[in-house]
């Protein structure tokens, strides 16, 4: 059940009235609830719905309270959330039915993060909110711990880093703007390109035909100078969901053919896919370029090979 971004009950927990909470009891929230997980708080958590509640200016009376929480009271609503979201994970449950457990920011250690992470943390969260990330934001906590060990690295490819920004800033921005609050036929050029910078982050590769960032840039190029009047965390939101969309389609399309005989047809396809989506070959060692293998080998021998019996499937 979603949580009130204004007062949240949670079972063997007093209510915590998250509209005038203030930034030290959120940072104590977020801190409690990411020990508590071992991770850091995913969207939807209070911690999460804490920081975003103080990037939103709702606790426009927090200047006034040096305390506005026991600090006991913040521990054990940390807990019973932390507990919350683990029982979730093990259902398999999370926002719209799916866990957040593979979530980019989840994957972030800030005990392990170091100077060039936190920069590029920083860098592109940066981007994506049009402001400098808050304090409580991953790349605020980021910068924090990478001064504690400057010199470390999580070893946390920048495509991972940069869609665990854009998710950070997505959650915090006002409104957590989605597809569905964007008129495409009205954005210009600059909304466009905001659109593609943020797609193409968060695939690893220039969105394909048919994408958001596409269809944007076809628009915008009939009025340059047109604006759909949308903030720049709203784009990087519609953004990700566009791209987390792209790339749920493309692992369905590779597991409903896991258990197939790979045929010439069939590594054809994924060949072409993955041309059109990266603008170059499949590199080896791609699921396209063992798929185009197994096909090979089917036709001289007649086997009968799979991409899940390769261990190809996503």
């Amino acid at each position: 059940m979603p949580m009130n971004a204004f007062q949240t009950s949670l079972s063997g927990a007093s209510p915590l009235n998250l509209k005038d909470i203030s930034e030290a009891d959120a940072r104590r929230i977020m801190s409690e609830e990411h020990k508590a997980l071992g991770y850091r708080p995913p969207p939807g958590s209070l911690a999460s719905q804490a920081q975003a509640a103080i990037a939103r200016h709702e606790s426009h009376r927090a200047d006034e309270h040096a305390l506005t929480l026991d600090q006991e009271q913040i521990r054990q609503a940390a807990l019973a959330d932390a507990e919350r979201i683990k029982q979730q994970r093990g259902n398999g449950e999370g926002n719209g039915g799916t866990t957040n457990a593979g979530s980019a920011a989840s994957a972030v250690d800030l005990n392990a993060v170091g100077e060039a992470e936190a920069r590029k943390l920083m860098s592109d969260e940066h981007k994506a909110l049009g402001y400098r990330p808050p304090p409580g934001s991953l790349a605020a906590e980021a910068q924090a711990a990478a001064a504690k060990h400057p010199d470390a690295s999580g070893g946390i490819d920048n495509t991972i880093l940069a869609k665990a920004a854009l998710e950070d800033a997505t959650h915090i921005a006002p409104g957590n703007g989605s597809t569905t609050n964007l008129d495409v036929n009205n954005v210009g050029q600059a909304e466009a390109r905001k659109l593609m910078s943020e797609e193409h982050r968060a695939l690893g590769y220039r969105p394909p035909t048919g994408s958001l960032a596409a269809a944007a840039q076809a628009a915008a190029a009939k009025h340059p100078d047109a604006s759909a009047g949308v903030d720049q965390a709203t784009l990087a939101h519609a953004a990700l969901e566009d791209a987390e969309k792209i790339a749920a389609e493309r692992d369905s399309d590779v597991d409903d053919l896991s258990q197939d005989p790979v045929t010439k047809e069939i590594a054809s396809s994924l060949v072409s896919q993955e041309h059109k989506a990266l603008g170059h070959l499949p590199e080896s060692g791609s699921i396209p370029a063992t798929a185009q293998s197994l096909a090979d080998k089917n036709e001289q021998d007649g086997g009968e090979r799979t991409l899940g019996e390769a261990g190809a499937c996503m």
